[in-house]
């Protein structure tokens, strides 16, 4: 994959003294440099101000100050989505839409780290070779790599602007089934709460508070175990990692989901042979237990309600099997 590199050069004299330097260069700067570019033009060390090099986008600026920025932002062009022949589990099909059960760790579109080998990719061949060569299929909806579960898919890109309007009018409904650990006592939970965009810092509650999205998820219990609890999940927004960050913040996050707490043991006095048969679990799992189980929806050209369910993979049906015998 090539990058593109933009060289510019600007000099810019302060007039706003105590501003925090991003929120000048974002005032200051042509409006195609967005705040997220500006960020990474300071990251990548490319701003001097009096001829010190600048990394700290908070940096208070001085009335003599001189601003030099060597912009060299490199920007990445968009992947060029190709055929491959990838097995799929296509559930519903039509002329305007489909839906299909992904398994646990298949990555749903390409990117940096997955170039190939995708749900897209797979897609693409499909209806290449089986609905019409001027087809493309575009994502209505996402789920992480190591969830499993619906996703919808239009070939149309004003059917997707209907998926989109209805996502924002709250009118699909989307369910999970996780699987969390420990035991929850009440039976029904709503959780209301901020959350950040960017997941590859460790999650900040206090952070979260100010600067994230409110986001709302409510859960329901269908069967609790000796050590972890049967939960049916229902998102009303689609913050990336929602469901993952709201059972963490209630304190007991998906089992075997190491990014948010997922792989320890939450219960006290456990049996050291069933601790061990846990930490094997754990060890050699390479999933989290939570599955997109249902997705309802208003269907763009019939203007019907239509509701798709899947069945929860045997991965999640075992464990299910194994922790009710422990």
């Amino acid at each position: 994959m090539q990058k593109q590199i933009i060289k510019k050069y600007y000099k810019l004299f302060i007039v706003k003294p105590k501003t925090r330097l991003d929120n000048y260069l974002r005032e200051t700067l042509p409006i195609m440099y967005t705040r997220s570019i500006i960020h990474k033009i300071i990251r990548l060390g490319n701003v001097f101000i009096n001829k010190n090099q600048i990394i700290n986008k908070n940096y208070k600026l001085n009335k003599k100050d001189i601003i030099e920025i060597y912009n060299l932002y490199i920007k990445t062009p968009k992947f060029l989505l190709t055929s491959e022949n990838i097995k799929l589990n296509i559930i519903y099909e039509d002329e305007y839409l489909l839906i299909i059960n992904k398994p646990f760790n298949s990555v749903v579109h390409p990117g940096t780290s997955h170039p190939k080998g995708t749900i897209l990719n797979g897609l693409k061949f499909y209806l290449e070779k089986n609905k019409n060569k001027l087809k493309q299929p575009y994502l209505g909806n996402r789920i992480d790599k190591e969830t499993s579960g619906l996703i919808l898919v239009v070939t149309d890109e004003k059917i997707l602007k209907n998926i989109s309007k209805q996502f924002t009018l709250n009118l699909i409904k989307k369910k999970y089934i996780a699987l969390v650990n420990g035991k929850i006592e009440k039976n029904n939970i709503t959780i209301y709460s901020n959350i950040l965009r960017n997941r590859k810092t460790k999650y900040n509650m206090d952070i979260a508070k100010f600067r994230g999205k409110v986001c709302i998820s409510s859960f329901k219990v269908i069967e609790i175990l000796k050590y972890i609890t049967v939960l049916k999940c229902r998102i009303y927004t689609g913050r990336t990692h929602q469901i993952r960050v709201h059972l963490k913040k209630i304190g007991h996050p998906i089992f075997n989901d190491k990014k948010y707490g997922g792989d320890q043991i939450l219960c006290d006095n456990i049996p050291l042979c069933k601790q061990k048969i846990i930490n094997h679990i754990i060890k050699n799992s390479n999933f989290i237990a939570l599955h997109a189980n249902s997705l309802e929806l208003i269907h763009p050209i019939f203007r019907k309600t239509r509701k798709y369910n899947s069945i929860i993979p045997y991965q999640i049906y075992l464990l299910i099997k194994i922790m009710s015998t422990l």
